[in-house]
């Protein structure tokens, strides 16, 4: 709903703006050349404010209208029978021609503030929508807000059932360095092979997250800290070699980082987060 009745605001700005347009169409469009050109620059000022904002519009408005207006009044009240007038169009008409310009620009300056706040708007939606939407579908891999979400249900269901869970965090070494080397082509191809590797280890009940860019996630649920080493040993395993599509072996290291929750352990989800990623520095897997 606000999202429409934003769409109804702008649609009336609109409207409000070409209404108004036509005064100065009626009695500039049917003078001299020169009222012409005072029309064509009013639509100017008009397209100008809608892209750059009604200050600049102002700004560019008022300086026209007082030089003009400058030079007007100089004709009216100086001397100057014998100079030439240098304008066809009268002092009124001008007081009208300036005073409509700046109601036009303020309204086009609304209707840029409301185009722009539609337009961020859109790309906060577009933003709330992927937190909900897998990082990659050919992957399987779901984002970090996903993940966050997930431990805190798990903490949640761990609590329920007083049975613990594992957190591991592993951060691909020297990622970049990959992508520059062989593109990204076959840097998909790695992470593929990654999100392949790790289904060959985990259970259906288990899920796992891409973290950024070269760090992935695992939850696995109901698992014991005893069991730890036999995870992380898997993992090696299955996760120091990748082949590359012209068959040259390439061998990857990792920084591995965990965190065994035990039902109803003191902690919010972004410290035990922040607490893995510290241990994952000086842990390599």
């Amino acid at each position: 709903m606000p999202f429409l009745n934003f769409n109804k605001n702008i649609l009336g700005i609109l409207s409000m703006l070409i209404v108004l347009l036509q005064l100065p169409s009626y009695y500039l469009l049917q003078g001299n050349q020169e009222e012409l050109m005072l029309y064509i620059f009013l639509i100017f000022l008009i397209v100008l404010t809608l892209f750059a904002g009604a200050i600049t519009g102002l700004l560019v408005s008022l300086v026209f209208i007082f030089f003009i207006g400058s030079v007007l009044l100089y004709f009216n009240f100086a001397n100057t029978a014998h100079m030439i007038y240098p304008f066809t169009f009268s002092m009124k008409l001008f007081f009208f021609y300036g005073l409509s310009s700046i109601v036009l620009v303020l309204i086009a300056g609304k209707l840029h503030e409301s185009i722009v706040g539609q337009r961020k708007r859109n790309e906060q939606l577009q933003m709330e929508v992927q937190k909900y939407v897998a990082v990659d579908v050919e992957t399987g891999f779901d984002n970090r807000f996903r993940m966050e979400m997930a431990l805190l249900e798990e903490m949640k269901r761990s609590d329920r059932t007083k049975k613990p869970f594992i957190f591991v965090l592993l951060k691909l070494d020297y990622l970049e360095n990959f992508r520059n080397l062989y593109g990204n082509k076959e840097t998909k191809r790695l992470i593929l092979n990654i999100s392949k590797c790790m289904d060959e280890v985990m259970r259906f009940t288990d899920k796992k997250f891409r973290y950024d860019m070269d760090q992935f996630a695992l939850i696995l649920p109901e698992t014991q800290g005893k069991y730890i080493d036999l995870i992380l040993d898997k993992l090696r395993d299955k996760l120091s070699e990748h082949t590359l599509s012209n068959n040259n072996l390439v061998t990857l290291t990792y920084h591995a980082g965990y965190f065994i929750y035990e039902p109803e352990t003191e902690i919010i989800v972004a410290k035990l987060i922040e607490q893995v990623e510290s241990e994952m520095i000086s842990h390599e897997l």
